[in-house]
């Protein structure tokens, strides 16, 4: 199921819908898209029901909006397009991008618990929008990023060495993010401050790049095609 684009309106509005999100995101989460009720979001949002039909249209559009605020893939596509426009060095620009998403997701670190509950419950009991979802926000962003990867690997998007290093560059960031309750047991002096964060997307940069460059495949020569 390919979703619906997003219904644009006046950012007057802008509260409201995030308001409506927000709400909506806490009751599918505490209730699952059958159970939870548009009714019921309302009222935890604390507006008419004819505002969630305006903004979204009916529950399923609310529910991909929720998914694709959860997920955040427009905020780090617009992060990735700055890094690319600001770097002609790959290596320069990978390293940006893991800043820049670390950065996102602490300064979205209030809401974010909620929204990694929710792409959890999603994941493992995926609904008919995870799948549109992954087509219209999700694949564009891991491409680009593969083309990265493998732009420093001299290797194709597609190679399986490619794809296996863009997932553990993912992994690195994902874990610092997703993990940190367990982190701040683990490492109590992690509160991952502004120094710590930066810290932190040094190493996960100096130690993906350490090996991307290892593993770089050189061009063939002249010499060696002979």
């Amino acid at each position: 199921m390919i979703a619906k684009p997003a219904r644009r309106v006046p950012s007057s509005q802008d509260d409201t819908r995030n308001k409506i999100l927000k709400a909506a995101i806490k009751i599918f989460s505490d209730h699952g898209y059958e159970r939870a009720t548009v009714r019921e979001i309302c009222r935890c949002a604390g507006v008419n029901l004819a505002l969630v039909n305006y903004h979204f249209g009916d529950k399923m559009e609310l529910y991909l909006a929720v998914v694709r605020y959860a997920i955040d893939a427009d905020a780090k596509t617009e992060l990735m397009d700055h890094a690319l426009e600001e770097n002609a060095d790959p290596c320069d620009a990978l390293r940006q991008i893991i800043r820049a998403v670390l950065e996102r997701l602490s300064a979205t670190r209030e809401q974010f618990g909620l929204q990694l509950r929710f792409v959890l419950k999603e994941m493992a009991n995926p609904t008919p929008a995870l799948a549109g979802v992954v087509e219209e926000s999700l694949r564009p962003l891991y491409d680009r990023l593969r083309s990265l990867v493998g732009e420093i690997l001299n290797l194709p998007p597609n190679h399986d060495t490619t794809r296996l290093c863009t997932h553990s560059v993912m992994g690195q960031v994902a874990h610092y993010s997703h993990a940190q309750p367990v982190l701040c047991q683990l490492w109590p002096k992690m509160k991952m401050s502004p120094k710590q964060r930066e810290m932190v997307a040094n190493h996960i940069a100096d130690f993906s790049l350490a090996y991307l460059r290892a593993a770089r495949v050189r061009p063939a020569t002249k010499s060696a095609e002979m």
